[in-house]
C-alpha cells in the first residue's frame, strides 16, 4: 500500500498547476522580499492516539455511519459523501497495511533457524496483525501503531516531517501497565525506543518527538518514558529531533540530564519554555487545555497535536530586503523590479525613513498573505490529505478534509527572516546618518550599490560604530523587538479563510538564508556585503555577538515571543569548554532558567569548535559521528553541502 502510494507520488507529484500567481507577486518574490506559496505538502502531526485507542476498523465504521446518515440533495453533502468514502478507503488500507506486514513476518518466522529469532518474528507478526486495525493493548503494540501512523502519513506527503508529538505522554499508560503486569522492563522499553530512533535515522526526516512539559490539566508531565527517550538519544548519538518542554515545576534532575545530553554536541535536544509558549497560544484563542498540549512539528513549528491542519511556513518575509528596497525608492537594484509604490529616496529624518520602511513591509506582508489565501483555496479544492484527515480531530465530525476546514483548529504559520540585519541596519542609519551626521544617506546608498568596493573604511565604521543586536544593547535590541512586534501585528490582521489565526513564526532556515534570500539581498547598512548568507531566525548576525553568552541571551529575550505563537528557532553556539563538567552544566542551567524567566521561548545548543569542524572537512570518514544543529534540525556535519558547512563554522566563531 505505502510502496504503491509512493510510486503514485513519484509519477504524480503535487503541483500548483492552476494556482494563480499575479505578476506583482512574481516580481516581488524575484527580488527576495518574500516567498509565498501557502501550499502544504508535509510538516504534519496527526493524532496518533486515534489509532492507538480506537483502531482503524472502528474509525472506518464511524465514517461509514456518517456517510449513511448524509442526505443526498445538495452539493455540500455530495462533497461530504466523497470525503467519507475516502476515509473508509483509508481506514481499510491502514488495517490492510498492518496485516500485510503480519503475513510477511510470519512467512519469515517459519524457516528461521534460530529459535529466539523465530519467536521474535512471530511476536512481531502478531502485533502487526492487531495494529493499526484494532486498538493497542500493550506498549509494543502502541509503539508499532504509532510508527505505522507516521509511515502512512509520510507516504501521503512523500515523506516530509511527520512528527510524533508528545510521545512520552500518550505511550506512558501502555508502558506503565506493561511494567506493572511484568510484560515489560525499563531496559526493554529503552531498546524499543532505540529501535524507533534508528528507524527514523534510516529514513532520515524531521520526525520530531516532544518530551516533558505540562499536562492539559496543568501538572508536570515528566515520566519514566521522558527519561528513557533522552537516554536513547544519548546512547545512539544519531540525528534525532527531540524537544524538551520546561516549566517552573520541571524536575531539576531531568532538566540537568537533558542539558548533559545537549552538551555532547548532538545539536539536541532543544528546550521550550512552557510558560511563554502556552501564553502565546492562549493569545491566539486556543483553549488552555489544548495550549498546554502543544508540540513542535518538523523543526520548530508549533501546533496542537492532531487538532490542527498542517499549514506551517506558508510564507517567509525578508525584512532585510524590504529595507534595501526602501532605501532605493521601492526598486530592487538587482532585478529592477518595483515592489509596491515608488517613493523618494531621500528622507529628512530617521522617522520618515522608518515610516517608509514600515509601509513597504506592510505591503509585502499583505501580498504574501494574499498569495497564501489563493493557495489555501486551491489546496482545499485540488490537493486533499485523506490520510492526515483520518488522524485529525474534527474531520470525521465535520465531514471535511483537513485542508478544507475540517480540523478543530485552522491556523497557519508564517515565517519571518532578517530580524538581526534589519535591527543592525536601522540602528546604523539612526546612529551614523541622523544622530551623528557621520555619513550622508546618499553616500551610504552609493556604497551599498557598489558592494562597499573601495569603501572598506566606511564598511568598518558601520560595523564598529553602530550598536549590534546580540550584545545586550538596549537601543538596538528595542529595534529588533519593535520590528518583530510590528510583523506579528500585521499578520494577525488577516485570519485564514476558515477563520483561524495566522501564527507568526520567527524561523529563517539556513538553506533559504544561504541559497535563497541571502544571495537575493544586496549590501546592507549594517556592513553586510551583498549576497552573504543572512542570520537565521532571531540569532544575531555572524561575528557580531561579541559580548558573551549572557549578553546574547538578554538581547534575544528582549523580543516578545508571546506574540510569536507559530514558534521560534534560536541556536546558541558554545565552545566545548563552556559545557565541560557538572559545574559548567549547573551554570548553563542557571543561564537557561534566567533566559526563560526573561521571556525566551526556545533554545537549541550547538557545541562546536572550529578546528574540530575543519578536521571533519578534511577527514569526513573519521567524523561521521559529529552532529550539528543546522536551523531546526540536527544533521551529520559531513553530510551537509560545503556552503552549509561554512555557514555552521561561521556561527561557531566569536563565542567566549
Amino acid at each position: 500500500f505505502v510502496a504503491a502510494l509512493r510510486d503514485w507520488h513519484r509519477r504524480h507529484p503535487p503541483r500548483a498547476a492552476g494556482l494563480e500567481w499575479p505578476e506583482e507577486v512574481r516580481r516581488a518574490q524575484a527580488t527576495g522580499a518574500f516567498v509565498a506559496g501557502g501550499l502544504e505538502g508535509g510538516h504534519r502531526l496527526p493524532r496518533h492516539q486515534l489509532l492507538l485507542e480506537h483502531g482503524a476498523l472502528a474509525l472506518g465504521k464511524r465514517a461509514a455511519a456518517a456517510l449513511e446518515a448524509l442526505p443526498r440533495q445538495d452539493r455540500e453533502c455530495r462533497q461530504k459523501q466523497a470525503f467519507y468514502q475516502s476515509q473508509i478507503v483509508v481506514y481499510r488500507a491502514m488495517a490492510a497495511y498492518g496485516r500485510r506486514w503480519g503475513r510477511f513476518l510470519a512467512q519469515h518466522a517459519a524457516p528461521a533457524a534460530d529459535p529466539v529469532r523465530q519467536a521474535e518474528l512471530r511476536a512481531m507478526a502478531g502485533i502487526c496483525r492487531r495494529v493499526p486495525a484494532f486498538p493497542a493493548r500493550t506498549f509494543r503494540q502502541a509503539l508499532q501503531a504509532t510508527w505505522f501512523s507516521v509511515l502512512i502519513n509520510d507516504a501521503e506527503c512523500s515523506g516530509t516531517a511527520t512528527s510524533f508529538g508528545r510521545l512520552d505522554q500518550y505511550l506512558y499508560p501502555y508502558y506503565a501497565a506493561d511494567v506493572r503486569a511484568g510484560r515489560l522492563t525499563p531496559a526493554e522499553a529503552l531498546e524499543l525506543i532505540e529501535c524507533l530512533w534508528l528507524k527514523c535515522y534510516r529514513t532520515f526526516d524531521f520526525h520530531h518527538a516532544t518530551v516533558g512539559g505540562l499536562t492539559p490539566d496543568g501538572r508536570d508531565g515528566t515520566n519514566e518514558l521522558s527519561w528513557i527517550c533522552l537516554e536513547a538519544l544519548e546512547r545512539l548519538r544519531t540525528p534525532r529531533d527531540v524537544a524538551v518542554r520546561i516549566h517552573r515545576q520541571t524536575p531539576e534532575p531531568f532538566f540537568r540530564r537533558a542539558l548533559e545530553i545537549a552538551s555532547l554536541g548532538l545539536g539536541r535536544p532543544d528546550f521550550w519554555n512552557d510558560e511563554v509558549t502556552v501564553e502565546a497560544l492562549l493569545r491566539k484563542g486556543f483553549p488552555l487545555e489544548d495550549a498546554r498540549d502543544y508540540a513542535p512539528i518538523g523543526c520548530v513549528e508549533l501546533t496542537i497535536p492532531g487538532q490542527c491542519n498542517s499549514r506551517t511556513m506558508g510564507h517567509a518575509v525578508n525584512l532585510a530586503k524590504i529595507l534595501e528596497l526602501t532605501l532605493h525608492g521601492g526598486r530592487c537594484p538587482r532585478t529592477g523590479h518595483l515592489v509596491g509604490a515608488s517613493e523618494p529616496t531621500d528622507f529628512a529624518s530617521y522617522e520618515d525613513l522608518h515610516a517608509a520602511y514600515r509601509r513597504r513591509a506592510a505591503t509585502c506582508i499583505r501580498m504574501a498573505l494574499e498569495q497564501n489565501f489563493r493557495a489555501y483555496r486551491f489546496q482545499a479544492e485540488n490537493l486533499p490529505f485523506p490520510m492526515l484527515s483520518a488522524c485529525t480531530v474534527g474531520c470525521l465530525e465535520s465531514g471535511r478534509d483537513v485542508m478544507n476546514g475540517g480540523a478543530r483548529y485552522n491556523p497557519a504559520g508564517v515565517n519571518l527572516f532578517g530580524v538581526a540585519h534589519v535591527a543592525d541596519a536601522l540602528a546604523a542609519i539612526r546612529t551614523l546618518v541622523y544622530q551623528e551626521g557621520a555619513l550622508p544617506l546618499a553616500a551610504l546608498r552609493q556604497a551599498m550599490n557598489e558592494d562597499f568596493h573601495d569603501r572598506e573604511p566606511l564598511r568598518r565604521m558601520l560595523l564598529a560604530r553602530a550598536p549590534k543586536f546580540g550584545n545586550d544593547d538596549p537601543g538596538v535590541d528595542r529595534v529588533a523587538a519593535d520590528e518583530v512586534a510590528f510583523y506579528c501585528r500585521e499578520v494577525s490582521r488577516m485570519p485564514t479563510p476558515e477563520g483561524g489565526a495566522h501564527l507568526p513564526l520567527i524561523f529563517g532556515t539556513s538553506p533559504q538564508s544561504v541559497y535563497g534570500m541571502g544571495p537575493a539581498t544586496g549590501a546592507l547598512p549594517d556592513g553586510r556585503p551583498a549576497g552573504q548568507a543572512l542570520a537565521t531566525s532571531c540569532n544575531p548576525a555572524h561575528g557580531r555577538n561579541l559580548s558573551g553568552l549572557t549578553a546574547e541571551l538578554n538581547s534575544v529575550s528582549s523580543i516578545d515571543f508571546r506574540a510569536a505563537a507559530g514558534g521560534v528557532s534560536y541556536i546558541v553556539d558554545l565552545d566545548p569548554s563552556l559545557v565541560d563538567g557538572p559545574r559548567a552544566i549547573e551554570r548553563l542551567a542557571a543561564a537557561l532558567r534566567a533566559f526563560f524567566g526573561r521571556g525566551g521561548m526556545e533554545i537549541g545548543i550547538n557545541v562546536l569548535r572550529e578546528e574540530d569542524l575543519r578536521e571533519a572537512q578534511r577527514s569526513p570518514e573519521r567524523h561521521r559521528h559529529r552532529m550539528v544543529r543546522v536551523f531546526g534540525f540536527s544533521a551529520q556535519f559531513v553530510s551537509l553541502r560545503p556552503e552549509l558547512q561554512e555557514y555552521v563554522i561561521a556561527a561557531s566563531r566569536h563565542r567566549e
